[in-house]
């Protein structure tokens, strides 16, 4: 039997975990797949709907809080998967939210499975935001996986802290760190969010509802996307592998869709016609740029390919899926 810990269980990517493990007959965890018995959904509010399934169990309130009150919840998890995070816009505008948030919260979490009797299996959500360029120290053209990470915004520095922290405590034998470096998420459904990147899903959603949206960047900038479908399939995988194929506690970069803006509204195009691209209202938006614009858009992570994770696949088939999702 198997008990999984998701936090941010009730955010976009946490309900879409949710459906895809309760979807299969067993779950897989570190290579070995067990019945699932208990799937705990973690957040400050669990809607109603993510309950119809009688191994679901809600636990609402604050991650920091229910560390403290509630340890025993994380402990006796054969695994934890931690999405709760503030985003990258707030971050930014607001330091202390994001490290008592995302640092300060993703500390106790580490500190609390280490304390556990066993040693647990934490697949930890981080981002390519540790990645990052400036005038004395660029990019190199290509992201490999012995590239050193240099954020260049709070939200990066703070999921590379914990990156660091989580192979630390994996090199003690204490957890099992599973760090997947996930790529801006696009299409998300929903209203629009702070994250930085949140225009990368507002300028597709927003046309496909006949709504107008704002493209806040020079549309020849390149970014790097994974789909909803690509995020969810890797975080499972990064469940499923064995420890041994897995390797080393450092992260592995998720592989994705590399394009510019102009190519993401070429496809909108393709998909939705010149009706929808003739919505987008472009504007330049300085912060917004200055934090996406640092962030690379070309990966070549070997390690992921020799581990099982697979490319996206072309974006005018992630908005068609996103098309077909929504009209469900």
């Amino acid at each position: 039997m198997a008990r999984i810990v998701v936090t941010g269980g009730a955010g976009f990517l946490g309900q879409r975990v949710l459906k895809a493990l309760l979807r299969q007959p067993t779950v897989d965890i570190n290579g070995e797949a067990r019945p699932l018995d208990e799937l705990v959904v973690l957040d400050r509010v669990v809607p109603a709907q993510l309950l119809a399934d009688p191994r679901v169990r809600a636990l609402e309130g604050d991650l920091g809080i229910v560390l403290e009150t509630s340890p025993e919840v994380f402990q006796g998890a054969d695994a934890v998967i931690h999405l709760a995070s503030a985003v990258s816009g707030e971050c930014e505008a607001d330091l202390q939210l994001g490290l008592t948030v995302n640092l300060q919260t993703g500390i106790r979490l580490g500190e609390v499975l280490a304390m556990g009797p066993g040693c647990p299996l934490l697949v930890f959500a981080s981002s390519l935001a540790i990645y990052g360029g400036c005038e004395t120290s660029p990019l190199p053209d290509v992201i490999t996986d012995t590239v050193r990470p240099t954020p260049q915004n709070s939200y990066g520095a703070q999921k590379l802290m914990l990156e660091t922290l989580f192979a630390d405590l994996d090199r003690r034998g204490l957890i099992d760190a599973r760090t997947l470096r996930l790529m801006t998420v696009s299409v998300r459904p929903g209203r629009p969010n702070q994250a930085a990147s949140g225009f990368l899903s507002g300028i597709i959603r927003e046309p496909l509802a006949g709504e107008p949206a704002v493209v806040p960047v020079d549309p020849t900038l390149e970014v790097a996307l994974n789909s909803p479908d690509g995020a969810v399939a890797g975080l499972i995988h990064a469940l499923a592998i064995d420890r041994h194929t897995w390797g080393g506690p450092l992260g592995v970069n998720l592989p994705g869709l590399r394009l510019t803006v102009a190519e993401m509204i070429q496809a909108l195009e393709v998909v939705a016609g010149p009706e929808a691209v003739a919505r987008l209202v472009y504007q330049m938006d300085a912060r917004i740029d200055a934090i996406v614009s640092r962030w690379p858009a070309h990966f070549h992570s070997a390690r992921a390919s020799q581990i099982g994770f697979t490319a996206e696949s072309e974006f005018t088939d992630v908005i068609r899926r996103f098309q077909q999702q929504q009209s469900a």
